[in-house]
């Protein structure tokens, strides 16, 4: 849908790491998608990471800034995802045309932006609770959540395979 309101070659999600320094691409479909799939930016560093370091929006850059091996993409709009004021990561446009990108393009990328970073504050979100409920909070080990889930998985893949399955247990409170 995304395309039908702002045209682009390629397009690419990059979400900012835990440490809050780097910008990894999570997402892109387009032109030359596997170089940019590799991408990963520092804040300040490239489009992307200017973006990240500034929240403002660019439009027309080179997209060999941001991936030097990208030879079909000619100019870029990268907008800031932002939620809550709260800064996510950076949704890029790329064109094979030169200085495609106009100020109506940017307008509508800059209020996509800001739905597309709702969902991914929610999604993140969701991923850190469901990582939370198999993990202990004081060892990070999995939990018994986390063995049961496995263990009702690896069952069914024993009776699908017809194959043997061994568990071992162990209860380290007799070691202490």
């Amino acid at each position: 849908k995304l395309k039908r309101l702002v045209p682009y070659s390629c397009c690419a999600l990059y979400l900012q790491d835990a440490d809050g320094e780097r910008l990894r691409c999570r997402f892109v479909s387009g032109a030359d998608a596997s170089v940019i799939q590799q991408v990963t930016l520092e804040v300040g560093e490239g489009l992307s990471g200017w973006v990240a370091w500034a929240r403002k929006p660019l439009v027309n850059a080179s997209p060999q800034l941001d991936a030097p091996a990208a030879t079909s993409l000619r100019s870029a709009l990268v907008t800031p995802l932002m939620f809550r004021n709260r800064f996510i990561g950076t949704l890029a446009l790329y064109h094979g045309k030169n200085n495609f990108y106009t100020d109506a393009h940017s307008h509508l990328a800059e209020r996509v932006a800001g739905q597309i970073a709702a969902v991914i504050a929610n999604s993140l979100l969701f991923d850190r609770a469901q990582e939370d409920s198999l993990t202990d909070p004081l060892t990070a080990l999995p939990n018994t959540r986390s063995l049961f889930m496995h263990l009702t998985r690896e069952l069914a893949r024993s009776k699908r395979l017809r194959a043997h399955l061994a568990l071992l247990v162990v209860d380290l409170d007799h070691f202490k």
